[in-house]
């Protein structure tokens, strides 16, 4: 908010620069952005005349000028040559200021005394050099302050008022603030007094009281509209207002001095004869003062007559009943309306004002009629005619609960060591409302601070008025205990220790995505997507599905700026649309390409990424969990899109699904350039894991009875997945099957097409005894017959 200087002063005696006041109210908690200089910069310049001219009789290129200011003849040394006698200057007297922060003080110049200094144009911050003196016009008058024929001179501050404190909004308000910081009395103001009323005014009735609990209303006639005198014009133009008319600035002139909203009808242009504050109907539409047409709906407040809504309540006027220079009758309004009720009319309309922006945050709800009347008063004035009573509607605000609160409370919430008087000279500053109480003070709070509400607050003002600076600074001496770990984050340290552990490294991507990174992962849009109303880009239009769209650009970009191998895993949020809601939920997702590492030693082609490298990371991620076991991978859902069925497995925990891991789809992979990389991926549903409880570790002896090996070798076709073969051995091997390894996988001579070789090695035995061999080839000849019964497989010859 531009607040000036001047305007300030009007309200309260400052004696101060606005550099040192720029400090002291970033020291009260309002930083000021800027400061902006008006008019001249300099003082103590009269118009003088000069009366004779004689030459220095120390210096040749100097002349002693005898010159008369209005009150006395002064002996000035000037060195111009363009002076003559006659001749109306500007003259510096002892004392005056100059720009550049030059004082004018008594001197001897060459051993004569000058008693001031006749200025240039440039000396006075007024234009460029010139060689001379600034030479004034002959009809000026000897003796006037110079600095007024150009304008009082003002400085403007930028102040930045925080969303809390609405009542700084006004230079009454901000004055208020510096006489409570700085212990100086506001400047007494007589009370408005308006002629006396004329006339009836125009009844009020309020359709909706708890929108707008009081509304002031007077009827102004015999008005003459045109434009404003001097000093209230110059008052808006100093701090960014445009000045309109008369009856219009008198209202801006209000709104920025008590920061009281106004607004000014042409009561010709109403009818019906009353004013009423309601909600809109379906339908109504309004041309605000901005020329625009506004489309209402029922939770957006008015003021109407009887026919129409003439204005949108606290945000702006309609332009059919604006005031203009024909304007002879006025209805004045001044209101309080609901801080939320004006904020959300405010932002469905998208319309903003001066009137919006205070109302939004909370006006002060006794200033309406304090306001009417100041502006009624200035009316009269300015534009003639006469006022009517004012109509009074609404039973206002009420007064809020005094709150109690001693010097030891504010003490204790500080952590400071404030005495009793200091407190109680501070709280007395803000609101005069003050009684003690048991020991304590009832603190009534003033009407314009709602932001004083706890005693916290009051806590909160003490040291900000008696500086926090007075606060010792002392480490608590509170016991430091651990945060303890939920079982999700629990859960997810040890699982991004773990991948680290194996070489992967973290990555952390937006939450969106757009619809052409969604194609490229071969998911097609959905009705349950989560689309963002207002996306700030075009690439982040989408709350996204899954993780490894993500991945898969950040692994795509490795291998463009030429990374030989990336390893990523993500642990996050993915979203779907529910009704009325965004259902969220954790993933844990990786991707793999290229050799583990650099391989000096090893042969200069190092194996890439595969399905089984993959693999191995999920089951030593998950080991431990109950009932893990791996299952043929079908493709269903969003996840299944980006695996190749051919060589992907399903993870699952008894009869809970955790999720997949296997190779990039090939289609994937030739949208993100991966296809020579051989790019795997995995997809964990994180709070399945979560859910899961590992069971407690035990122990076991080491068997005493040696083991029993078999390597088969096998013939399967090809579209049979390994998973498959493993888990037909397991069921018919029983119990005795200790383990199952691939060993070797052979396509070629001796092998028919459409078929492979599986060499696998079954290991068996017991703890209590050692296996006969018949027993071990009873179990070889049950996992071969249901090999073949399940998928045709032959013993390799």
């Amino acid at each position: 908010m531009k607040i000036s200087y001047n305007w300030l002063k009007e309200h309260i005696a400052l004696d101060w620069s606005t550099a040192d006041l720029s400090k002291r109210l970033l020291h009260m908690g309002f930083e000021v952005e800027a400061i902006e200089r008006l008019g001249p910069r300099f003082s103590g310049v009269v118009i003088a005349q000069i009366a004779e001219i004689v030459r220095h009789p120390n210096a040749d290129r100097l002349s002693l000028c005898v010159v008369d200011d209005g009150k006395e003849k002064l002996s000035v040394v000037c060195g111009a040559k363009n002076i003559a006698v006659g001749q109306k200057v500007p003259l510096a007297r002892v004392g005056a200021r100059l720009p550049g922060g030059l004082s004018i003080g008594k001197s001897k110049i060459r051993g004569v005394e000058s008693q001031g200094m006749i200025c240039s144009a440039e000396e006075l911050g007024l234009g460029a050099a010139n060689g001379g003196i600034l030479v004034l016009d002959p009809g000026t008058e000897v003796g006037a302050d110079f600095a007024k024929t150009f304008g009082e001179s003002d400085e403007i501050l930028d102040v930045e008022i925080t969303p809390n404190r609405p009542d700084c909004l006004s230079h009454l308000g901000l004055a208020r603030e510096l006489s409570a910081h700085l212990g100086l009395p506001l400047t007494a103001r007589p009370a408005p007094q308006p002629s006396a009323p004329q006339g009836d005014c125009w009844p009020v009735a309020i359709d909706a009281p708890a929108a707008c609990p009081r509304y002031v209303g007077r009827v102004l006639t015999g008005l003459k509209i045109g434009p404003s005198p001097a000093w209230l014009s110059g008052k808006l133009e100093a701090i960014g207002l445009r000045p309109i008319n008369n009856l219009v600035d008198i209202t801006n002139f209000i709104l920025m001095d008590l920061g009281q909203p106004l607004h000014a009808f042409d009561l010709d242009r109403l009818s019906g004869g009353e004013i009423r504050v309601r909600f809109a109907a379906a339908g109504e539409t309004i041309k605000a003062l901005d020329g625009k047409d506004y489309a209402l709906t029922p939770d957006v407040l008015v003021i109407a007559d009887g026919e129409r809504p003439q204005a949108i309540a606290g945000v702006m006027g309609g332009q059919e009943s604006g005031v203009t220079e024909k304007t002879t009758r006025a209805f004045l309004e001044s209101a309080y309306f609901n801080p939320p009720v004006v904020r959300k009319a405010s932002q469905k309309l998208r319309l903003r004002s001066d009137s919006s922006y205070r109302f939004e945050r909370g006006c002060d709800p006794d200033m309406p009629a304090q306001a009417s009347a100041r502006a009624a008063e200035l009316i009269l004035k300015l534009c003639g005619g006469a006022v009517s009573p004012a109509a009074l509607a609404g039973a206002g605000v009420a007064r809020r609960a005094p709150i109690v609160v001693s010097a030891a409370r504010v003490n204790e919430i500080l952590g400071s060591q404030f005495e009793s008087k200091d407190v109680g000279a501070c709280l007395r500053s803000i609101c005069a409302g003050f009684e003690d109480k048991d020991g304590a003070w009832a603190f009534q709070p003033p009407s314009y601070r709602g932001d004083l509400e706890t005693v916290w607050d009051l806590a909160e003002e003490t040291a900000r008025l008696l500086s926090y600076e007075s606060i010792p600074s002392r480490l608590p001496t509170a016991p430091l205990k651990p945060a303890l770990l939920t079982r999700r984050q629990a859960v997810a340290e040890r699982a991004r220790k773990r991948l680290q552990g194996f070489g992967l490294c973290e990555a952390y991507n937006y939450d969106f995505v757009s619809a052409k990174a969604l194609a490229a992962c071969r998911i097609e849009d959905s009705p349950g997507f989560a689309r963002l109303a207002n996306p700030i880009s075009e690439d982040w239009t989408i709350l996204r599905p899954a993780l490894l769209p993500g991945l898969l650009q950040n692994a795509a970009l490795n291998a463009r700026r030429g990374a030989p191998s990336a390893r990523l895993f993500e642990l996050g949020k993915v979203y779907a649309r529910a009704p009325g809601a965004v259902d969220e939920r954790h993933r844990l997702a990786a991707v793999l390409y290229g050799p583990p590492a650099e391989a000096f030693w090893k042969p200069a082609r190092a194996p890439a990424a595969d399905v089984y490298e993959a693999l191995g990371v999920a089951l030593e991620l998950l080991c431990g969990l109950p009932g893990l076991s791996r299952a043929p991978f079908e493709p269903t859902g969003a996840e299944g899109a980006l695996f190749n069925p051919g060589a992907s497995v399903r993870l699952q925990a008894g009869k809970t699904i955790l999720g997949a891991v296997g190779q990039l789809h090939p289609q994937v992979a030739r949208a993100f350039d991966l296809e020579r990389h051989g790019a795997t991926i995995m997809e964990l549903d994180f709070e399945a894991l979560c859910a899961l409880q590992a069971p407690a570790t035990r122990f076991a002896a080491v068997s005493q009875f040696p083991y029993s090996r078999r390597d088969l070798s096998i013939v399967v076709e090809k579209r049979h997945p390994y998973a498959a073969v493993e888990a037909a051995i397991r069921d018919a091997a029983g119990a005795e099957l200790l383990s199952l390894d691939l060993i070797d996988v052979f396509e070629g001579k001796g092998i028919p097409e459409g078929k492979r070789s599986l060499t696998l090695r079954l290991t068996f035995g017991r703890d209590d005894r050692t296996l006969k061999d018949a027993e071990v080839a009873a179990a070889v000849d049950k996992s071969l017959a249901a090999l073949k019964a399940a998928m045709g497989a032959d013993l390799r010859a």
